[in-house]
């Protein structure tokens, strides 16, 4: 439930720790120590003084010539600078820029890197970029129409990865054995799918699934936070002696500095615990899926791999009275405080997160709504579904819908029917890959369910059991929120006396 996610708008200091803003527009020729402050002249001087055609190199590149291989390229001069090599004498062909080691700067804040403009071939002379903030504006207008582009409030993007840096919440998140488990049981059990490959972890935290990717034997893993804990990332890979094979970078998954060190098309797995509560609060999942747009090779694998969602009835007026606060706001030595009610944890107008009692749950569970991550869009996140429940009691009242969400990690080329099998006991019937469920029934976790109550004018009374309940739920992102999600339902059945029928909204934020 944490992550590097999307926006625009980055900073140089959001990246890995060594490489920080320069504060200077001045930078160094490609082979002296002579500084300069506009890219042309020192084409100029290059070419002049050192016999090097900088433009000339890279037309000979041809149409392939993008962005990472300018960086390759400068980072590459500069190498063969530092050997003594006669700049004269250097040949540049696309075969040896091929080499991802040309990503990583020659120079500590090289300030070349961040005056892209007149390095790019591909963009027209009205349109180049001067400096990185237009770069990286420049680099977001190249992405394909097809790619889908995020944008987030600033401020609720600050406020969302500092709740992440520190301690407690990721402890909270690892001592859950079903989430934590659940990974490492998918990754261990199937090592053989991470051997010798490339892993990005997008939204790392602590790096756990890094670290349970390497130790299965991945070849290399990227290991992505916005949150300043991936500093504490950093040292935690390296106290456990695997810094030769994560690489925790700290930044943006769609950011320039991000793809650089990435890489686009050159992930075959991209492993994420982006789930929130009610499965899409925090909308972590649009920069899942943004990542595996920008970096995913095709056929690559997505874990987990699918996600449903499930609603079921709730009736259970005492539990409702002891969470909302009624039963003892109702009742303060003797005087009714009943005016504090609309301050309590569970009302009706945000979405409450609890461990809703098996008792409360009065009729069967309904799937209405599944989620395939290696195909799904960000706009499909936005979605109304049908959803059909049967009663298994007689109704003193319907007081509320309780929602969560199953997890599925299945092994690619999988043909496995996720409703055919038990998620509680997945694997015991040959079921294929892992699962875990948040729900009321099995052992509880970190992300509860998500309640939505009912007012207490619309819960229906007279329900019999046996009836069924039909009706449709609809997620959409909150509106000035992007990060929040607003619930709807609309339901009807049939009640002893006739018809009922009910809609509620509901937000979380």
């Amino acid at each position: 439930m944490s992550d590097s996610d999307s926006d625009v708008a980055s900073s140089v200091g959001d990246i890995i720790e060594e490489i920080s803003e320069p504060d200077t527009t001045t930078f160094k020729c490609l082979f002296c120590e002579k500084e300069w402050n506009r890219v042309p002249e020192m084409f100029s001087h290059c070419q002049s003084e050192h016999k090097f055609h900088v433009e000339g190199s890279i037309k000979n590149l041809g149409p392939t010539c993008d962005d990472l291989t300018i960086i390759k390229l400068i980072n590459f001069l500069r190498v063969e600078a530092q050997k003594g090599i006669d700049p004269a004498t250097i040949t540049v062909t696309s075969e040896t820029l091929a080499d991802d080691k040309y990503l990583q700067p020659t120079l500590p804040d090289d300030a070349l890197l961040f005056e892209m403009g007149d390095f790019m071939p591909d963009f027209n002379e009205g349109d180049k970029p001067r400096d990185y903030d237009e770069y990286e504006a420049a680099l977001q207008k190249k992405v394909p129409d097809d790619l889908e582009k995020i944008t987030l409030d600033d401020h609720r993007d600050t406020s969302y990865f500092e709740s992440y840096k520190g301690a407690g919440i990721h402890r909270e998140m690892i001592e859950d054995r079903v989430r934590t488990e659940g990974y490492k049981d998918f990754i261990e059990k199937h090592a053989e799918l991470f051997k010798g490959k490339t892993v990005l972890d997008v939204g790392c935290g602590t790096g756990i699934l890094s670290l349970f990717c390497a130790r299965a034997g991945a070849k290399k893993v990227f290991a992505v936070d916005n949150s300043d804990i991936a500093m504490r990332a950093k040292e935690i890979v390296t106290k456990n002696g695997y810094q030769d094979r994560v690489e925790v970078i700290q930044g943006k998954i769609e950011d320039f500095h991000t793809q650089r060190l990435i890489g686009a098309g050159k992930v075959d797995i991209i492993v994420s615990e982006w789930m929130g509560y009610g499965l899409l609060f925090e909308g972590m999942l649009d920069s899942v899926l943004r990542a595996r747009d920008l970096y995913l090779k095709e056929g690559g694998l997505m874990v987990p791999s699918h996600c449903t969602l499930r609603v079921a009835p709730v009736s259970d007026s005492d539990w409702i009275a002891e969470q909302t606060g009624e039963k003892f706001w109702k009742d303060v030595y003797g005087f009714d405080f009943s005016p504090m009610l609309s301050g309590g944890l569970l009302g009706d107008r945000d979405i409450g997160v609890y461990d809703v009692p098996k008792t409360a749950i009065c009729g069967s569970a309904s799937t209405f709504y599944t989620i395939d991550i290696a195909s799904i869009t960000v706009k499909e996140l936005d979605f109304t579904a049908p959803f059909s429940v049967t009663l298994d009691r007689d109704l003193d009242s319907l007081d509320a819908f309780a929602i969560w969400f199953d997890t599925f990690f299945l092994p690619p080329g999988s043909k496995q029917d996720l409703e055919a099998g038990d998620v509680l006991n997945w694997g015991k019937n040959g079921e294929e890959g892992g699962a875990f469920s948040t729900g009321p029934v099995g052992t509880p976790t970190h992300w509860h369910q998500a309640v939505l109550l009912l007012k207490k004018e619309d819960r229906v009374r007279g329900l019999k059991n046996g009836s069924t309940l039909k009706g449709s739920i609809t997620y959409k992102k909150e509106r000035r929120d992007v990060r929040g999600i607003v619930v709807d339902v609309t339901w009807e059945g049939e009640g002893k006396e006739g018809p009922v029928s009910g809609t509620l909204s509901r937000t979380m934020a």
